[in-house]
């Protein structure tokens, strides 16, 4: 059978269209995912009578790295910055015939939506002028139930292990799960919960857990590796979906243009610890061997400065442990165990 040229040309239309369905289907997924671990400036421009003004040029520049953007006010003075790394940012609004105003210390969190209006006075002379940003003591446009957990807490704040996914546990309505080690938000299993690190899914699906599970001295992503994260424990946003109780959304560090490094090491020695009570029940007054290290590195820098950069992290975990049991002789003895984790490298 011969097919006509024609017919054939619309065939291959049809499986054009449905290519750049399917292409635009999976670009508005990678940018759903990257919304998520990134936060946006939005605000309007507005003149001394309070009426907008059309193409203002907004520069938004990071702190940490000395890059920026330029976003200018569309027909309703509103411009939109999107797609922010956390960080410190400044704000500078200008136009020909306005003075120059700056927005200075405008912290960025992951996930958040700041509104930085401007108002831009009429220009008398060379002039600019300087604002100081704070933190907001009410978010009017925040709906959803969550709190941010600095990388400062994570450094300062005292923990037993260095598993970073419990300090969730600082965020209001939100508990231990039983004995599990996962976390209960409002009273549902934490296997019903969602865990995001730079907008793509942390969760292994067969057992509905964050990386790594839930044992204490396991994870996946080094504390030194993890910038941020964002607690939701209700009303999040519907691109954090997939989840019936509590939300995690992290975002890793990454190098600015300062070089920046540290060194870690945790021990746990035998003649440090106390005896086993169960042991002592027995008579035994020796020390049974149960040694804990945890090592470690982290470093950052610009391979070109306010262009490229740089961060990574190693982690190392060695344990002995030992197992305390009975003979049928009724003499108590115990066996060391030795057990080590894998290497964590997070770049």
């Amino acid at each position: 059978m011969r097919i006509r040229p024609e017919v054939s040309r619309k065939n291959w239309a049809c499986v054009f269209g449905v290519t750049l369905l399917t292409f635009a289907s999976l670009l508005g997924l990678q940018l759903a995912k990257a919304q998520t671990a990134t936060g946006t400036i939005v605000g309007t421009v507005t003149d001394p009578k309070g009426l907008p003004i059309v193409e203002v040029s907004v520069v938004v520049r990071n702190q940490d790295t000395e890059t920026e953007s330029i976003f200018p006010t569309n027909a309703a003075g509103i411009y939109v910055a999107p797609y922010l790394q956390p960080g410190n940012y400044q704000v500078t609004a200008s136009k020909s015939g306005f003075e120059i105003v700056v927005h200075k210390n405008v912290v960025v969190h992951v996930g958040d939506r700041l509104t930085i209006d401007v108002q831009l006075s009429l220009q008398t002379q060379q002039t600019s002028i300087i604002v100081t940003e704070e933190a907001p003591v009410l978010e009017t446009g925040k709906t959803d139930q969550s709190q941010t957990v600095s990388q400062d807490q994570v450094e300062g704040l005292p923990i037993a292990t260095r598993r970073w996914q419990n300090f969730v546990l600082l965020t209001p309505a939100v508990t231990t799960d039983g004995t599990s080690g996962l976390s209960s938000f409002r009273g549902i299993s934490g296997l019903y919960n969602g865990n995001s690190v730079d907008g793509a899914n942390n969760t292994q699906a067969f057992f509905s857990e964050a990386r790594g599970r839930a044992i204490i001295v396991t994870y996946v992503y080094s504390p030194d590796s993890i910038k941020e994260f964002q607690v939701s424990s209700s009303n999040y946003s519907a691109e954090y979906g997939q989840a019936a109780g509590g939300t995690v959304n992290a975002v890793t560090r990454s190098g600015t243009n300062q070089l920046h490094g540290d060194l870690f090491y945790n021990l746990r020695y035998p003649d440090l610890n106390a005896l086993d009570p169960v042991g002592k029940t027995k008579g035994i007054t020796t020390q049974t061997v149960h040694q804990q290290n945890q090592f470690g590195a982290s470093v950052g820098g610009a391979i070109l400065p306010e262009k490229l950069f740089f961060f990574g992290t190693y982690d190392g975990f060695r344990k002995v442990n030992p197992i305390l049991y009975t003979s049928t002789t009724s003499t108590l003895s115990s066996t060391p165990l030795t057990s080590s984790t894998a290497p964590s490298l997070a770049a």
